[in-house]
């Protein structure tokens, strides 16, 4: 290998929530590992750096989507963008992690090279192109496609006389104040963006093909601020942090098991605002409770803001943009200064990376995931993803702890690879896409690029806590696992 290399034990790619997790993990648990963390933006915090449209907050309660290591202390437990992008900047600073970042630096290509034991990084960064090879390779980048969200086109859309932006190239200088503004979608973005924009737009309209479910609950959770005054700030985080993952995966369950019953308080609670007319037109969805993402709405701010008229939501087909707004294909006409198309997002496969071995190409789509977080055949290699209905990190915490305690059991058997290997009864199992029961069209449209889940464990990749758990606790010796 060419010695000008950069040569570290562990490279991170990406240094967002899930990075920086896995970096904490690695300083505090294997201080003898040198490493570098590879992020393609010029700051740190991925989605909440990435994302710079109005209102831009957790989906999900700081309690479980925070770090078990780093109490959440903020009054509210639903946070603005800025509040948690100063809670990961404090993380990386108390933990030192900094000097590990170089910033736009964009991984391009990685080859494992069986003689050398390592992966071979090309990356892009401000000074050109330079290598870095590493002997594990951990990959925080996130599923979807940084540089541009997924924007359809509308017909028309080029007679439009306003402005049309998608939230996730959201403009610094864009004021909607007095205008009237369309926002396209039904998602948490769109279900975020229009009560912020009707605080001083003169009417925001949600054009939506059709409804989601939404939950009303409080940004503020009174039982931990109580709980902190009575027993203290850590000791208070951990009993909320293990109150709300009990209750997140227990709603999820009962969901499943018995949807009409589910939805009845969610629907209660719209009507209380809007009305039961209103609710069923409106927000009503054709499909059961988390085939999708069940979207929160904070102190019910988007139905206040529907009640005192500063919003509305049309749902119908778009049958074609116009020179003053939209046209739906029931002929009524949307008004708008400003179209929104908060339309979803684009995924990618392992960061948009070019993966080989010995110089062939890996495709991902043939192989098998490993627990949900590596892939057959493929060595010393692991995936950070989290949970799609529970907070993302509650997952990424029991990923990095299987990963600590794999490194330690690499050490002790003085191995230096480790390869997930379908075994002989593995071999022509059926092929499930890497999540399951989902319908969500972002997830949906890049199934087939995936890794595939089989039909037995440990080539699953669970969505349940418990079942997760249990999986990344198991013995490494499953006969799967092959130590070199």
């Amino acid at each position: 290998m060419d010695q000008a290399i950069e040569r570290v034990d562990v490279v991170i790619v990406g240094a967002g929530l899930s990075g920086i997790a896995a970096a904490v993990e690695l300083k505090t648990r294997h201080p003898g590992r040198s490493f570098v963390m590879l992020e393609a933006r010029a700051d740190l915090g991925g989605t909440w750096d990435l994302f710079r449209y109005p209102g831009i907050r957790s989906d999900s309660d700081m309690f479980t989507l925070g770090f078990g290591f780093k109490p959440w202390t903020d009054e509210k437990s639903i946070a603005s963008g800025r509040a948690i992008l100063d809670y990961l900047n404090e993380t990386v600073d108390e933990y030192g992690l900094r000097p590990h970042i170089r910033f736009e630096s964009r991984a391009q290509a990685a080859d494992w090279s069986p003689d050398d034991r390592a992966w071979t990084l090309e990356v892009e960064g401000p000074a050109g192109r330079r290598r870095v090879a590493c002997s594990y390779l951990y990959l925080a980048s996130g599923y979807y496609d940084h540089d541009s969200g997924h924007q359809p086109e509308f017909p028309g859309q080029d007679a439009f006389r306003g402005t049309i932006v998608h939230p996730q190239q959201w403009p610094a200088g864009l004021d909607c104040t007095g205008k009237r503004v369309s926002v396209i979608g039904s998602g948490a973005t769109a279900i975020t963006l229009v009560p912020a924009l009707a605080r001083t737009a003169a009417k925001v309209t949600m054009v939506q093909r059709s409804p989601s479910y939404v939950a009303i609950d409080s940004d503020v959770d009174e039982e931990a601020n109580r709980l902190r005054e009575d027993v203290g700030g850590r000791e208070a985080f951990t009993r909320i942090r293990l109150r709300n993952l009990q209750d997140q995966q227990a709603r999820y369950q009962f969901a499943r098991a018995d949807p009409e019953t589910f939805k009845k308080p969610l629907f209660d609670e719209i009507e209380k605002i809007v009305g039961r007319e209103y609710r069923e037109r409106h927000f009503t969805p054709a499909y059961q409770p988390w085939d999708q993402r069940l979207c929160l709405v904070p102190n019910g701010d988007l139905f206040h803001a529907i009640k005192d008229g500063r919003a509305e939501v049309v749902t119908g087909h778009i049958d074609t943009f116009t020179e003053d707004g939209l046209r739906m294909t029931s002929g009524e006409e949307v008004p708008a200064d400003v179209i929104v198309t908060a339309t979803g997002l684009r995924l990618v496969t392992l960061g948009k990376i070019r993966f080989s071995l010995d110089g062939e190409p890996i495709d991902f789509s043939k192989t098998f995931t490993y627990k949900g977080v590596a892939f057959s055949g493929v060595p010393n290699l692991l995936m950070a993803f989290g949970y799609l209905n529970s907070s993302w990190t509650l997952r990424l915490e029991l990923v990095n702890r299987y990963w600590s305690a794999l490194l330690t059991r690499m050490d002790e058997l003085g191995a230096q690879v480790v390869t997930p290997v379908l075994r002989d009864e593995d071999r022509g199992m059926a092929r499930d896409p890497w999540l399951k029961d989902v319908s969500s069209g972002y997830l949906v449209r890049h199934m087939a690029a995936m890794p595939a889940q089989g039909d037995r464990e440990p080539w699953i990749n669970p969505q349940v806590h418990e079942r997760m758990k249990g999986l990344l606790d198991a013995p490494f010796e499953d006969g799967v696992l092959r130590f070199a």
